[in-house]
């Protein structure tokens, strides 16, 4: 085993030639490679480099997960320079395995993106199936009741129960407790903070998907409580509450066809571990793969719904007011 000065400067011309010819744009590699150099021995500057983390944009995953790398690359340093003897980290987990982690884990950004984008899609179809609803009732279709409620806590918070209940029985989601990084040794706290950045990208997928549905639901619950048709009452007394244009095309995706499932059957690579922080590491990765495909199949389930509910809509919108003709969209 190689020690001293020598052995520090070897760690960072690997990490540094591993870091710029790795994946990203070549703005972005070349901008943190400068960061890197003029950081060589000074841990000050890598600080104030990583303070830029905070201005990161919210949708700028490549931006993040680099200043994940550059913290990386600074635990290295302190942990190389430091009393390699120490006993209070003979139970991290070795760099082979952190390696590996490191490998299995940066693919699933893709997938999680992916997922992202098949909602940004539905959510366009919904809001054009929203739009066919207010055109033709002249109201706004409420959907977001939980903004509605904020002047009344106490209703606020029993809806968000209610929400939260609704959510778990339709969704299901899979959240995995992923614990704090400040209680884990160098390189399993590295894994983790990939694990929990990923795991705020699926957050944003499973919230997205809320609003798409309670979008749906909004446009059901129109329907449904205007059993005299759009207008509720008689044409000729009829007033338009709001002007919304009338949609004259649909959006057109290959995610809108239903003959394309957005399933995804990803499956986790098994290994055993006898360190207790690589075993929590492996669950909490298989926890993510599970996370992510079931994200995908309520994807494809919200899809089916969705055009359920736009089929319901173009048969509410043709129905004459002042006649009864309920129709029940949430069946």
């Amino acid at each position: 085993k190689n020690s001293g000065s020598s052995y520090v400067e070897k760690k960072k011309a690997l990490f540094l030639s591993s870091f710029v010819f790795g994946p990203g744009t070549m703005f972005a590699r070349a901008t943190l490679f400068s960061l890197l150099v003029s950081a060589w021995g000074d841990t000050a500057v890598i600080d104030s480099a990583l303070q830029s983390d905070d201005q990161c944009d919210a949708a700028d995953a490549e931006c993040s997960f680099n200043a994940l790398q550059l913290r990386g690359f600074k635990e290295e340093m302190e942990l190389e320079e430091g009393n390699e003897e120490d006993e209070g980290w003979l139970k991290d987990i070795t760099t082979k395995t952190k390696n590996h982690f490191k490998h299995i884990l940066a693919p699933l950004q893709k997938p999680i993106v992916t997922n992202y984008q098949y909602l940004t899609v539905l959510d366009t179809y919904v809001n054009y199936t929203m739009r066919k609803i207010e055109n033709a009732t002249g109201r706004v279709v409420v959907w977001n009741k939980k903004s509605l409620l904020q002047e009344d806590e106490e209703e606020t918070e029993e809806f968000a129960e209610d929400e939260f209940a609704e959510v778990q029985s339709t969704y299901g989601r899979r959240r995995r407790h992923v614990g704090k990084s400040e209680d884990l040794p160098p390189r399993a706290r590295y894994i983790n903070k990939i694990l929990i950045y990923l795991n705020k990208e699926m957050e944003a997928v499973w919230n997205y998907n809320t609003i798409v549905d309670r979008k749906r639901w909004g446009v059901g619950n129109t329907i449904t409580s205007s059993p005299y048709g759009p207008h509720g009452e008689h044409p000729k007394r009829w007033r338009a509450n709001i002007t919304v244009p009338f949609p004259t095309h649909a959006p057109v995706s290959p995610v809108l066809n239903l003959n394309n499932t957005l399933t995804m059957h990803m499956k986790a690579e098994d290994r055993k571990y006898d360190n207790k922080y690589a075993m929590q590491l492996q669950a909490d990765y298989q926890s993510l793969i599970d996370n992510i495909n079931d994200a995908s199949k309520k994807c494809n389930d919200l899809r089916k719904r969705l055009y359920k509910m736009d089929a319901y809509a173009d048969k509410f919108i043709k129905l004459p007011s002042g006649v009864w003709n309920k129709i029940d969209a949430q069946s």
